[in-house]
């Protein structure tokens, strides 16, 4: 049985699309919250581009995750602020855990062959000292932040698929990001949920 702080991060989740969801118990309300991010983020993808600079990730089942993972992961950043390190992430991948909440996040690697060559979080620690829930700049985080306002995770629907579309700023921009590596997490480990956040997929950002 799911618990009770891992309903918090879905309705962390649930913010951003203005659907509620109580208790993960509630199998219709992961459904409603996943076909809405599903829904908001196939709209977004056809002007995704318009004034802005994008990089995509074409992503892949990675440290011997068996799932059939396809799909892609796009950050973009508006041409005002190309390179600020404010910017966009829409993710619609199939293949992943049914029902879940799971993160998805800019790591410091530039090649997805291992753990190791993939890195930790990516995030300028000379520009945000603060700001993220772990008191250090840390943007990638799935609860609400001021570095990233609704979190970033991703929600699964009964097929697998996963999707999200959220803001973040991890200090870099378009040129900082590029190259580096985009992976996702399962679902979302103890006190907040009962996986192991293991990095389940990763794509290049190009």
């Amino acid at each position: 049985m799911k618990t009770s702080a891992t309903a918090l991060t879905l309705a962390i989740l649930a913010a951003s699309s203005q659907v509620a969801v109580s208790t993960l118990e509630d199998k219709q309300g992961l459904r409603r919250l996943s076909m809405s991010l599903n829904s908001k983020s196939s709209k977004t993808s056809k002007n995704s581009k318009s004034g802005s600079s994008c990089l995509k990730a074409k992503m892949n089942a990675s440290n011997g995750y068996a799932g059939d993972v396809e799909g892609t992961i796009e950050v973009c950043f508006g041409d005002l602020f190309a390179n600020s390190g404010s910017g966009s992430l829409l993710m619609k991948v199939k293949g992943l855990s049914e029902l879940v909440a799971g993160g998805v996040h800019i790591h410091a690697g530039t090649s997805c062959d291992d753990t190791i060559s993939q890195g930790g979080h990516y995030w300028n620690t000379d520009v945000l000292k603060s700001g993220g829930p772990k008191d250090n700049g840390d943007a990638w985080f799935n609860m609400a932040s001021s570095l990233a306002p609704t979190g970033t995770g991703y929600s699964t629907d009964e097929d697998g698929e996963g999707v999200a579309h959220f803001f973040f700023n991890n200090g870099f921009g378009y040129n900082g990001n590029a190259g580096h590596a985009v992976v996702i997490h399962d679902e979302v480990a103890p006190p907040l949920g009962n996986g192991d956040y293991a990095r389940i997929a990763c794509g290049i950002l190009n």
